[in-house]
């Protein structure tokens, strides 16, 4: 039988629609709880006063003022009307869900609109489908909108009355957990879901995801969830996490003492994650003169604090060498010096060029972890390949996953014109689509220090704002009032590319009235030092680095040589790497995983500002 503690629904948990109540009741994420919790509606109010000075034109001014802090013309996007708690349908036990018909309304949702899947839902409904697939659609359709309470709550009322939903329900529950970040939460419900599944068979992949979710989870997270749990099941996959993370001693010591039965079975991949896979001899192409020198030395340095992690006893200890790509007429005689070595690894290049002139080279019989990415890259058979980097772009489509999961569906993005700047915008927009989230504005910006005018236009403000400072013209009489920007986003995208044009978009984006609006960014508006101008950038959200967050200081050099720590744990763990696709490695830059294409994506860790100082945003 299943276990009764695993076979529970998710629990209910309070509304993320972004309002102004954000700035007063902190990140909604903080406020799950396992009763339901009011809805908090406040709305933001504007003062307004006025000063008279001359009877004769006070009408005519009130009635100006009136349409200059009203609400800027926006596009009609009314939905139809909402179901009320009298006219939702009531699901009926034993009904079998049609999830061609969910599934088919959902792609409309995704492909053209919410308010085209709305009227499919409807038409559907007058079509005389059953009550439970219209629940299941409403359920999509109201995480879409970004309304993840009454998508929760949708999902228990389902599943409560009709058990045939069961599955689905599971499977969406763990789809919302993943997308919010709750890492520990999804991999109990898989573990239902598995539970539940005709005895218990799984398919492999289904083994690699529970064990992904529990490596991307928080340790302290994992522990506190052994103290409060019975299930067999659930506690051995928990320490069988714990042990992987002491390290391949400590792994194969609990793999000799586990239950024989567990369920699903053990990752395949974690038979090459024994310390029998040692990689004997790594070497390290880098730049160690010139301009780049800086750079090299920091990835060199992270590279030997890993390696005397890895190996403290020196007769186990692998050789660690390096050779600077300065001495060489071209990258191919470095990387050909290597192989003269006797490597069995090769570390590097660091710079794109090289990346791409070591890519078209003959002949690269050791294997490769390079630390750039170019376009195109594919690794094959014939040449054992690792892309690694601290790609800005996998960045910007990780702050869409995150802000989506956040309950965010309408944002506003402002970028560089640069082409970096182009490279990021383009990413994150191609995630944000891909997961439905609609772009209601964007501001490409050539110079920093003179966005305020087209800022205030993409936000609203600044046409409301004019017409206030013609009146005072018109009248010759000061006005002590402001502009209402637009409403129709939830979010904001800065993908600023350092902190001093961080600390100058930000304060623009208060000015024009969007200091209540959650603003994401990469890990470029942070630079590692201690600042009080950081006050400017308080309660942004952005997604860093480890090796930068407390207790950690990483300094302005902290990611490279995160990078090279990391570049060397990847040589140690490269048999494992090449038996999955998932999340299989806690380091220093994030969680690592190996793609199709041989690149490594890293999964940051959501932060903020809080005065001068860099903290995690934690998920309570």
């Amino acid at each position: 039988m299943p276990s009764l503690e695993l076979l529970r629904f998710r629990p209910r948990r309070s509304s993320r629609r972004y309002t102004a109540a954000m700035s007063r009741y902190g990140h909604p994420l903080q406020s799950l709880s396992v009763t339901w919790a009011a809805r908090i509606i406040t709305q933001r109010t504007l003062a307004r006063e006025s000063t008279p000075c001359r009877v004769s034109v006070i009408a005519v001014i009130l009635t100006v003022l009136a349409s200059c802090a009203s609400t800027p013309p926006e596009p009609d996007l009314t939905l139809p009307s909402p179901q009320t708690e009298d006219t939702l349908p009531i699901a009926v036990e034993g009904e079998e869900l049609d999830l061609v018909a969910i599934e088919h309304v959902t792609s409309i949702a995704l492909s053209s609109s919410l308010l085209h899947a709305r009227h499919e839902r409807n038409r559907l409904s007058t079509s005389g489908i059953d009550a439970s697939t219209l629940i299941a659609i409403d359920t999509r359709l109201a995480w879409l909108e970004g309304d993840v309470d009454k998508s929760a709550t949708l999902l228990d009322r389902l599943a409560h009355d009709n058990t045939a939903s069961i599955d689905f329900v599971l499977r969406d529950q763990e789809r919302h957990a993943e997308a919010e970040g709750n890492w520990l939460e999804a991999a109990e419900i898989l573990l239902a879901q598995i539970a539940r599944s005709p005895e218990r068979r799984v398919e492999e992949h289904t083994s690699e995801r529970l064990f992904a979710y529990l490596i991307r989870t928080d340790e302290k997270h994992i522990r506190a969830r052994l103290r409060t749990t019975s299930d067999a099941q659930w506690r051995a996959w928990l320490t069988m996490n714990l042990a992987y993370r002491e390290g391949g001693a400590e792994l194969e010591r609990w793999l000799s003492s586990s239950p024989k039965s567990l369920t699903p079975a053990v990752p395949h991949h974690l038979t090459f994650a024994s310390d029998d896979n040692t990689v004997e001899h790594v070497t390290l192409l880098l730049p160690l003169q010139g301009p780049l020198s800086a750079a090299g030395e920091a990835v060199v340095a992270g590279a030997m604090d890993q390696l005397y992690s890895l190996f403290p006893d020196p007769s186990r200890r692998p050789s660690l060498t390096t050779i600077d790509t300065q001495q060489y007429p071209d990258i191919a005689s470095g990387y050909q010096a290597a192989i003269e070595r006797g490597s069995d690894m090769v570390i590097g290049p660091l710079t794109k060029s090289n990346v791409a002139a070591l890519a078209d080279a003959p002949n690269k019989p050791v294997p490769l972890i390079t630390l750039n990415q170019i376009d195109g890259f594919a690794a094959d058979s014939k040449t054992p390949w690792l892309s690694f980097s601290l790609s800005p772009e996998d960045e910007a489509r990780q702050t869409a996953d995150v802000a989506f999961g956040q309950g965010c569906r309408n944002a506003i993005v402002v970028a560089m014109s640069s082409e970096r700047g182009q490279r990021l915008l383009e990413a994150f927009e191609t995630r944000w689509q891909g997961h439905g989230g609609s772009l209601r504005g964007s501001l490409i910006v050539d110079d920093p220090n003179t966005a305020n005018e087209p800022m205030g236009k993409l936000l609203g403000s600044g046409s409301s704002d004019q017409r206030i400072r013609d009146v005072e013209r018109a009248f010759d009489l000061p006005v002590d009032s402001r502009g209402r920007g637009r409403t129709d986003f939830e979010c904001i995208f800065m993908l600023a590319p350092d902190p001093a044009t961080a600390r100058t978009w930000r304060p623009l984006l208060v000015f024009h009235m969007t200091g209540d609006i959650p603003v994401y960014a990469t890990s470029a508006v942070n630079d590692g030092v201690t600042d009080t101008r950081n006050r400017d950038l308080n309660g942004v959200r952005f997604i860093e680095t480890p090796a930068m967050l407390p207790p950690l200081s990483g300094g302005r050099l902290g990611r490279l040589k995160a990078l090279g720590g990391d570049a060397l744990l990847l040589a140690q763990r490269w048999q494992q790497l090449q038996h999955t696709e998932q999340w299989v490695i806690r380091g220093q830059t994030g969680v690592l995983r190996r793609r199709a294409d041989g690149s490594i994506e890293r999964a940051l860790e959501l932060s903020t500002f809080d005065g001068a100082e860099v903290r995690r945003w934690s998920l309570k």
